[in-house]
């Protein structure tokens, strides 16, 4: 590689790096991520707010309580209680702890402490009050009215509850009956679904009850404690993520290799285009050879891309870190991510420094850009097969084909299970020989079309050239 090659290198990168559209776009925004990833945990108080009110329940299930279980109102007045209230909070508390322990070490009791200021809030002051179980339809209308006054936070009317008359006991035609739950306006979401809960376990208990069972031992024996999964790291064990970490890393894999690759070819085609069709090519042509300013040319926007890539890997590494996420990355996939880059790259490069060489004006360059689209597409339309069946025909086919292998190599490297190293070297080695193949049809394009005006040519006319030249 002679010095005007990389002097063209050298002025393509800095020519690129330097604009503002580069600026704005590829390093700011990622600048604005990273604090939006350290400073949004400390600007945002998810805290729920106080509520202080009342619950009123019409209850014509008719179940008037038996063997120490009480009414449904009563047993809602019960898990509403000062005493309830307070062994819930102190139970979730406790969960929230032992959560942010799991996920983040040695930081956990600080993020504990800031999870449970932002989750629990203040303990809730709430009555329940039972209505006639014979009060009309028009009368519970009426008391609805009056959730529009006030705030949830003034202790007025938070809720009416009605249980249907066959909520307990079971009619003949219509089985067992609902409930409903009529709320005020801007009350918080996290107040409804509790009430729901509790709802639903006063008439599941008072059913059992009804049926002639001990609900507290029926209780004791469908219960079954769980514990968090833990999976196996190379510092000891940690709390799962589940299978959505997996996923979500094998699609960060392909879309940082996506959008690197891509920023750099569309900078390059651009490029070619603007400096054709404003002759500043026939300039440089003066002083260096087609496949010299070629080379030069695709060296510097794969040193944009390059940059690119390590920008958001960066962020990615940070942004684990900052969840302590980083088991899940492997070293040895970052190195592959790295080779994949390079081939996906000099692949996508060459088509794009053809097309831009073939024509003279960014519209004229769509119908031959269309076909590369829906070929980089595919990666992003197979991920969730390529992700969950790694080694299935179809993966290592996809694997083992240019110029999509790299996009699926990446994305089979993170997938559920491990692949076969073969495949890998392979791959690699299968996509170099189709990045020289590339490469030197791209210079024979090159070569005839950027010093050719006029008509912009077809495909078969490119291929044309790739035989003449």
């Amino acid at each position: 590689m002679n010095a005007k090659t990389l002097t063209v290198a050298k002025r393509e990168f800095i020519s690129t790096v330097a604009t503002k559209g580069f600026i704005i776009g590829v390093v700011i925004f990622p600048l604005i991520m990273v604090g939006l990833i350290f400073l949004i945990p400390q600007l945002i108080d998810d805290t729920p707010p106080r509520v202080s009110g009342t619950i009123e329940v019409v209850d014509r299930s008719g179940w008037e309580g038996a063997q120490s279980i009480p009414t449904i109102p009563d047993q809602l007045a019960a898990g509403y209680s000062e005493e309830a209230l307070r062994a819930e909070y102190d139970m979730t508390r406790r969960a929230i702890e032992q959560q942010a322990g799991e996920r983040l070490g040695e930081a956990a009791e600080a993020a504990a402490g800031r999870a449970i200021e932002q989750a629990m809030g203040e303990i809730p002051d709430i009555s329940v009050a039972a209505l006639a179980s014979d009060t009309s339809d028009e009368a519970i209308e009426e008391r609805k009215r009056v959730l529009l006054q006030g705030t949830p936070q003034d202790g007025g009317l938070l809720a009416i509850v009605l249980i249907e008359p066959n909520a307990v006991r079971p009619s003949d035609e219509l089985g067992f009956g609902a409930y409903q739950i009529t709320v005020r306006p801007r009350l918080d979401d996290r107040f409804e679904r509790p009430l729901q809960q509790k709802i639903e376990g006063a008439i599941r208990t008072s059913r059992i009850a009804a049926a002639g069972q001990d609900p507290e031992a029926l209780s004791r024996l469908v219960q079954v404690r769980s514990s968090r999964p833990q999976v196996m790291t190379e510092t000891g064990e940690r709390a799962s993520t589940g299978g959505g970490a997996n996923m979500a890393m094998a699609g960060a894999f392909m879309f940082l290799l996506w959008i690197s690759v891509m920023t750099g070819g569309q900078y390059l085609m651009t490029t070619v285009i603007e400096e054709k069709s404003s002759r500043v090519m026939e300039v440089l042509l003066s002083a260096v050879s087609p496949v010299q300013l070629m080379t030069g040319k695709i060296l510097g926007q794969m040193c944009v891309a390059l940059t690119v890539l390590l920008m958001y890997v960066t962020i990615a590494i940070l942004t684990m870190r900052q969840f302590d996420l980083l088991h899940l990355v492997d070293a040895g996939n970052i190195g592959l991510l790295i080779v994949y880059f390079f081939i996906a790259f000099f692949m996508l490069a060459s088509l794009m420094a053809a097309i831009g060489s073939a024509v003279t004006e960014v519209h004229e360059a769509q119908s031959l850009l269309t076909p590369v689209i829906m070929v980089m597409l595919i990666p992003l339309i197979l991920w969730m097969p390529l992700m969950r069946s790694p080694n299935s025909t179809f993966a290592t086919v996809c694997g083992l084909l240019p110029p999509i292998s790299p996009f699926a190599m990446v994305i089979r490297l993170a997938g559920a299970e491990p692949i076969p190293a073969w495949q890998v070297v392979a791959s690699i080695l299968i996509g170099i020989a189709a990045v020289f193949v590339f490469v030197w049809a791209t210079a024979k394009i090159f070569r005839i079309g950027v010093l050719m005006y006029g008509k912009a040519p077809n495909l078969p006319t490119l291929l044309r050239w790739i035989r003449m030249a």
